[in-house]
């Protein structure tokens, strides 16, 4: 049976959602075909059935999962036999740590940039709602967000300085072969290429390296989608 995947869609059928790359990745990295459901920002009640609103949630058979970490977790428990995400126990007690600082850090240093350029590319139906949601969480309007951007790009470059580091010693946070520590990272990432024009990494960013390997990992999935050129 053909596992679906709930995912954000806006204009263009551009895919923005952090969370949602997570688990595609996830998804491509264990060999499982999916079928992905694009919902919009004002079609939540299609996810009444797991009791919340957000994505991604993954539908396995009778089964669903909502959560990009649980989503991952699953994926790693019930197909034992596809390449491992997490390598152990211990690379997925890491991994959790990684997703946590993604979450906090690298996503946190991005909102401001990217909430904006996001508000560009949904369709007006939804822009009333995610003017007021996003607002309400910044404290400030989206009109306040888009100045200085490259202030925020600089202030995204110097939190990513631990990967950084990581990233000059070995090919992937994971070591050798990327799994999901990488992907928590590189969503964030692809949220920007998919609404944003900014240039997030200097060419000589050993991230670029990384993200680029990332990009065209998969058949080149993640560099196919609709978004902006990545250079």
């Amino acid at each position: 049976m053909t596992l679906k995947l709930y995912t954000l869609r806006i204009a263009d059928g551009r895919e923005p959602s952090p969370f949602v790359w997570r688990a595609r990745m996830a998804l491509a990295h264990k060999g499982l075909a999916v079928e992905r459901v694009p919902i919009g920002y004002g079609e939540k009640h299609k996810l009444a059935f797991s009791g919340q609103g957000l994505v991604p949630v993954l539908v396995d058979g009778e089964r669903w999962v909502n959560d990009s970490w649980a989503i991952a977790q699953y994926l790693e428990d019930t197909y034992p036999d596809r390449p491992t995400l997490f390598g152990g126990a211990k690379g997925r007690a890491m991994a959790l740590f990684i997703n946590r600082w993604a979450d906090v850090e690298t996503l946190g240093a991005l909102r401001l940039l990217l909430w904006p350029a996001t508000w560009d590319h949904i369709p007006a139906a939804d822009q009333a709602y995610f003017r007021a949601d996003r607002e309400t969480k910044a404290g400030m309007t989206l009109e306040a967000m888009r100045a200085e951007p490259e202030a925020k790009i600089a202030a995204f470059r110097r939190v990513l300085e631990p990967a950084r580091q990581t990233l000059a010693r070995q090919p992937y946070l994971c070591g050798d072969k990327p799994g999901y520590a990488d992907y928590c990272l590189f969503g964030g990432f692809m949220w920007g290429k998919t609404v944003s024009p900014h240039r997030l990494l200097a060419a000589d960013d050993p991230i670029h390296r990384w993200r680029a390997e990332l990009l065209a990992a998969f058949d080149g999935m993640a560099a196919a989608d609709p978004g902006y050129p990545v250079d």
